[in-house]
């Protein structure tokens, strides 16, 4: 049963050669059909030889590092790096891997196409989020393009480690119920007004430094 039937003549073909493949396999008639695992002398299969293979082929990345903030959920921390990586469902996501949505637009604005950069932080609706969130914190209104963009900011910002850290934990949470509020849009119907949405970033964002890690964060009107 495949996911959705061949979209063209290149597709087409490569299935009728799959089948054409499979067709000709013979596998013998008296040798017993298996698997050899020929990195161990045994011919078994173990996970430490296959890790010490897998260590040798390691492509060494360059690329500037993921702030992997231990105080947020495991969820959003798996949620924002596969974000950054622009490999979150969304339509765009859909359209390269031949699915058909029934829309293409951003949900919140029906103007442009989803992507995971539009969705999270150009949108008018995830802008007008964000713009709250800096005049909270105290920062004055800042432009990004794409989502790393408002990670290395906020890794950069000001020279108080600690209050550094909290704000990286303020643009996940943001990130994190930004993309909240589009499910709500899509299979809820719900609309979320941005003011919401900031009142949750607050609360959840002080709930993550008091209770997950124990920062120091002070009480909750500080």
């Amino acid at each position: 049963m495949w996911r959705f039937e061949p979209s063209g003549p290149d597709e087409l073909n490569e299935l009728l050669q799959l089948y054409n493949d499979i067709g000709n396999m013979n596998t013998g008639q008296i040798s017993k059909f298996g698997f050899k695992f020929t990195l161990n002398t045994s011919g078994e299969y173990t996970v430490k030889v296959t890790r010490k293979l897998l260590k040798s082929k390691l492509i060494p990345y360059n690329g500037k590092s993921i702030w992997w903030s231990k105080t947020t959920p495991l969820k959003v921390r798996c949620f924002i790096w596969k974000a950054i990586l622009c490999r979150i469902p969304v339509t765009e996501n859909f359209a390269i891997r031949g699915i058909n949505a029934p829309s293409s637009l951003c949900p919140m604005c029906n103007k442009v196409t989803e992507s995971v950069d539009h969705l999270i932080i150009t949108c008018e609706h995830s802008r007008s989020v964000q713009l709250w969130i800096f005049k909270w914190y105290g920062i004055g209104d800042k432009s990004f393009s794409n989502i790393r963009e408002l990670i290395d900011f906020a890794g950069a910002w000001g020279n108080c480690p600690k209050k550094k850290e909290i704000l990286i934990i303020v643009f996940y949470c943001t990130i994190w119920n930004v993309w909240l509020s589009r499910n709500e849009k899509i299979f809820k119907r719900i609309n979320v007004n941005p003011i919401r949405i900031v009142d949750n970033i607050i609360s959840l964002s002080y709930i993550w430094c008091k209770h997950i890690c124990g920062a120091s964060c002070g009480n909750w009107a500080e």
